[in-house]
């Protein structure tokens, strides 16, 4: 389920931004996907990870619109 949500996510992003950031996003793809695969969602290890994998999804987004702000500026 969150390896779903996060692939839309970044298929939505820029493909010069895709094409920098492929092997961080697909490092948190397969960190997801070992989450969800896990079988007792209740632990402390589900929400550490959890909170972890989010930490590194917030920091491809900050950086997703980093460059769409750098773009933009370009463009005027």
């Amino acid at each position: 389920m969150l390896q779903q949500e996060l692939r839309e996510l970044f298929t939505a992003m820029p493909q010069i931004v895709k094409e920098k950031l492929q092997p961080v996003m697909d490092i948190i793809l397969e960190r997801a996907e070992d989450l969800d695969n896990e079988a007792d969602k209740s632990t402390d290890y589900y929400a550490d990870e959890h909170e972890s994998i989010m930490k590194e999804v917030h920091k491809v987004k900050y950086l997703n619109d980093q460059w769409q702000i750098m773009n933009a500026k370009k463009n005027n």
